[in-house]
């Protein structure tokens, strides 16, 4: 019984701090929606714990440690208009477009998580995610996206 009781409390303490090691870039005060992470950055979907309809805000944010370095849109505003969650095939997808920038977080029901970066057209490049939520593809977070109006 007593080794049981080790077990579950080493495995409880790996999981816990997996969990921070891998991280999001969202505050106390807001929600993480999805967040993925490489050797060198996190990014992540942080959204107002009022998200809705009509209020609220979504912004992905990309970085090192807890600061981001870049984040869209660059202040807190309604998704509506700016990103678009679609089911693919095998996975689902969030797209968003910076200027010039367009930016398609891919996530598949089996693999790795992937966000595909274009301007003006021309494919960029792609950073594979090591690590991540895995919650694009949720029925939840799909009929949270369809409330809010950024479902296609």
């Amino acid at each position: 019984m007593r080794r049981s009781r080790i077990i579950v409390v080493v495995a409880t303490t790996l999981f816990c701090m997996s969990s921070l090691a891998q991280g999001n870039l969202c505050t106390k005060d807001e929600s993480m929606v999805w967040s993925c992470s490489t050797k060198e950055k996190i990014y992540s979907l942080c959204a107002s714990r009022n998200l809705s309809a009509t209020a609220g805000y979504l912004q992905y944010r990309a970085g090192k440690g807890v600061k981001p370095e870049f984040a869209f849109p660059d202040s807190l505003q309604h998704p509506k208009g700016h990103f678009l969650l679609r089911l693919e095939r095998r996975g689902a997808s969030l797209k968003f477009m910076n200027a010039d920038y367009e930016y398609w977080i891919y996530e598949p029901l089996a693999g790795s998580t992937t966000i595909d970066v274009s301007k003006g057209g021309k494919f960029i490049g792609t950073v594979t995610c090591d690590w991540s939520t895995n919650t694009l593809t949720l029925t939840e977070t799909q009929n949270r996206f369809q409330v809010i109006g950024i479902y296609q």
